[in-house]
């Protein structure tokens, strides 16, 4: 069993539902060293969340613990280090998404097996929408195209269970999917379509069976505006806070209380220039 598969197997029953389409996308770029990143920021997101329940803090520590391992192993893949660059990066590749389901959803017939895959991407699209939450209030057209493409996937979903498929093109909803202004239409209509996934029974419906490559350029990434932001508090400085304040638990559990201080002292040190 891989440790995502693990980390799976430990999710919340609270967030179950909510959080294994998370898991599954990032089951599938992990499989690819390249797109390793969106693995990285769909459990940064599964952090998030289970964050918020405030009493999982084994699972929590568990996806930490990943999270770091994969910075890590990592130490030179630029969307990783830089937040900015992963919010751009993960916006391109929504925008490439988009793209491709409404050249799919334009054909008028439709096999169960490219229903599935249309479904899937459309899940995806939802999935890494959720994911840009980690960066910070996610831009309006996005959480627009996170909705539709949720929809429209449920309403797949529901057409092929009750043996649809061969049929038209999506409804309204589905062609208002559109990317937004300010992303890189051209970049996404130039991408090549993905390869049809193969017959895959162990994950279920909304798991995505192959995912599409990621954008072949980062300019836009590059060219992101790093001091757009205010002064939240960057998710991997959070992790590292965390992390001594374990040590520093730990510690007293073992009466050394130097050790503890010193701990302190270096998350104080961290958090400080957050504090407005």
């Amino acid at each position: 069993m891989s440790t995502l598969d693990t980390l799976a197997s430990q999710v919340p029953q609270e967030l179950r539902v909510k959080l294994m389409q998370h898991f599954g996308i990032a089951k599938e770029y992990e499989k690819n060293p390249e797109t390793i990143s969106i693995t990285y920021y769909c459990l940064m997101y599964i952090a998030h969340e289970a964050l918020k329940l405030q009493k999982e803090k084994q699972f929590v520590s568990n996806v930490l613990d990943y999270l770091e391992a994969t910075k890590r192993n990592n130490p030179n893949d630029e969307i990783i280090r830089s937040l900015s660059t992963g919010q751009a990066t993960i916006e391109e590749l929504i925008t490439v998404l988009v793209g491709e389901t409404n050249e799919a959803e334009n054909d008028e017939l439709k096999t169960p097996e490219e229903l599935r895959l249309l479904m899937r991407k459309h899940y995806t699209v939802g999935g890494l929408t959720d994911v840009l939450s980690v960066f910070g209030p996610v831009k309006e057209d996005f959480l627009t195209l996170g909705k539709i493409a949720k929809t429209r996937a449920v309403a797949i979903f529901r057409e092929l269970k009750t043996g649809g498929g061969g049929g038209g093109g999506g409804g309204a909803s589905s062609s208002a999917m559109r990317p937004p202004d300010n992303q890189s239409g051209a970049n996404a209509n130039a991408m090549p379509p993905s390869k049809p996934p193969a017959a895959s029974a162990q994950y279920p419906a909304h798991y995505p069976a192959q995912m599409p490559q990621m954008p072949p350029s980062y300019a836009n990434a590059a060219a992101y505006n790093e001091s757009s932001g205010n002064k939240s508090v960057p998710f991997d400085v959070i992790s590292q806070a965390q992390k001594l304040c374990r040590y520093a638990n730990s510690a007293l559990e073992h009466e050394d209380v130097a050790t503890a201080i010193k701990n302190c002292e270096q998350v104080l040190q961290l958090l400080r220039p957050y504090n407005n």
